[in-house]
């Protein structure tokens, strides 16, 4: 058996040796790292750990070039090392063969062996933390946009990997994958903000990851590079129509409500656009998040998507529609929420959560269709334009409300829908009357009257055409 320092010439002799073919056996070990040898056979020829006690095939000798023999003998010198200690050393060798990288096989080897987590296990239990310390709708965002469920498929580049092998190119495939869907059509839209919530969701488990070095033991960030999509989406809205609605298209959607059979959604979204908020934060209130106050009916504390907590007092429009939910809900098996889920997602569902968001937004999809109450808006209305629409009109007229002596300015106008008053004082709030809450009650009363006055000039404005349609059909 020869035997020699490899180098740049073992490899042009093993080179030769192939192109010309061997007739039996040919076997030539490395001087410098025990272990390390080649083995040429008629049929081929390959890398191997040869020594007294095993003979195991590493990779072809084409897999790898002189330029890796450092990695090579690294490899060899710790697969000896784990074999010697007892260990299985079968995914170390097919890691290694794979990936090139000694650094991967020696993570994979750790999973089989000193309990290392893979990407799965490592996510759900980022999950788990997730929804007892934030808020349950970045939980359900997360869990989609993590691959747990729906997106599976595009988290292929790192499903079943060791998470230090993770690199910052898997994280892009995995981006990638969710654009490529929206681009063949099986994505929301173009799949762009699908990708970029995924990207945030995965900068946040990893931030989370690192910083748990006691059980993940990172020693990177593979998603501190990672950047949102660089496509543009091709459905963005132009500036032209990026708007809010208008007094009459409020009227409208009001209008549009009577239409609807199921209760619970047209309160949902009728306490949406009076409060101002998003779409989550009534769909998701629990009943005790209502307090009855002699002053404000009912003040409001909660804690919105962006983890601020608010108190609101209700407008009597908004007391009327909570204790009205608050009596339904009463009779669906004493339910913690105002809203409760109507329908088990799965058998044995206990029925114990809210109503689903999807249900509220079909709603408005249905009236914007052809020939529905906002299909001859020029965009996209969706819930998210309600809170919008508060925002553009109550804005330029902080100026008309005072606290104490100051007269507010348009950027006030987040005291209802951004302001975080902190738990301390929202517990005060919901059950003193206070110059805050006086104030935001003149805000709510004044944007309500110019909800219900946009309801008046729509209803006039179809009493006028119908009467013109009559005239016409007369004449």
């Amino acid at each position: 058996m020869p035997s020699e320092v490899f180098s740049k010439h073992t490899f042009n002799k093993v080179i030769t040796l192939i192109r010309k073919g061997v007739d039996a056996k040919v076997k030539y070990a490395d001087k410098e790292c025990s272990g390390l040898a080649i083995i040429l056979n008629p049929t081929n020829a390959s890398w191997y750990i040869s020594t007294r006690d095993m003979n195991v095939q590493i990779a072809p000798f084409n897999a790898f070039s002189h330029d890796d023999l450092d990695k090579l003998r690294k490899f060899v010198t710790r697969a000896r090392q784990e074999k010697k200690e007892g260990k299985d050393i079968e995914a170390l060798v097919a890691t290694f063969a794979k990936s090139g990288s000694v650094d991967d096989a020696l993570t994979v080897h750790d999973v089989e062996h000193n309990g290392a987590l893979r990407w799965e296990p490592a996510r759900d239990l980022y999950l788990e933390w997730l929804l007892l310390n934030r808020n349950k709708n970045t939980h359900r965002s997360y869990k989609s946009a993590l691959g747990a469920v729906g997106l599976a498929s595009d988290f292929e580049p790192v499903a079943g990997k060791p998470l230090a092998a993770i690199t910052t190119t898997d994280l892009v495939r995995v981006r990638e994958n969710v654009t490529r869907r929206g681009r063949e059509g099986n994505a929301k839209g173009s799949g762009i903000r699908q990708a970029n919530l995924t990207v945030s969701a995965i900068k946040a488990a990893f931030t989370w990851f690192i910083n748990k070095p006691d059980v993940f033991a990172l020693k990177s960030n593979p998603a501190s590079d990672l950047r949102k999509s660089m496509d543009r989406d091709p459905k963005t809205k132009t500036l032209s129509n990026d708007r809010a609605l208008t007094q009459m298209e409020i009227g409208a959607f009001i209008y549009g409500l009577e239409e609807i059979s199921n209760t619970a959604v047209r309160s949902s979204l009728m306490l949406q656009l009076l409060a101002g908020q998003r779409r989550f934060t009534p769909v998701s209130a629990k009943v005790a998040d209502f307090t009855k106050h002699p002053h404000y009916r009912y003040t409001w504390s909660f804690e919105d998507k962006s983890h601020a907590w608010r108190c609101l007092p209700c407008t009597d429009d908004m007391a009327l529609l909570v204790k009205t939910s608050i009596r339904l809900a009463e009779g669906q098996d004493d339910s913690d929420y105002l809203f409760p889920k109507q329908r088990p997602k799965r058998t044995g569902d206990d029925m114990s959560g809210h109503i689903n968001e999807r249900t509220i937004s079909r709603c408005i999809e249905e009236m914007r269709k052809p020939g529905g109450i906002l299909g001859d808006i020029d965009f996209v209305v969706a819930t998210h334009d309600l809170r919008k629409s508060f925002i553009t009109h109550m804005g330029p007229r902080m100026g008309e409300f005072y606290i104490g002596n100051r007269q507010l300015e348009p950027d006030d106008v987040e005291m209802i829908t951004h302001k975080n008053e902190g738990r301390d004082r929202v517990s005060s709030l919901r059950y003193d009357k206070n110059t805050y809450l006086d104030v935001k009650l003149e805000i709510l009363e004044a944007w309500a009257k110019f909800c219900y006055e946009g309801y008046t000039m729509y209803v006039l404005q179809l009493q006028e055409l119908q009467k013109d349609q009559a005239q016409k059909k007369a004449a």
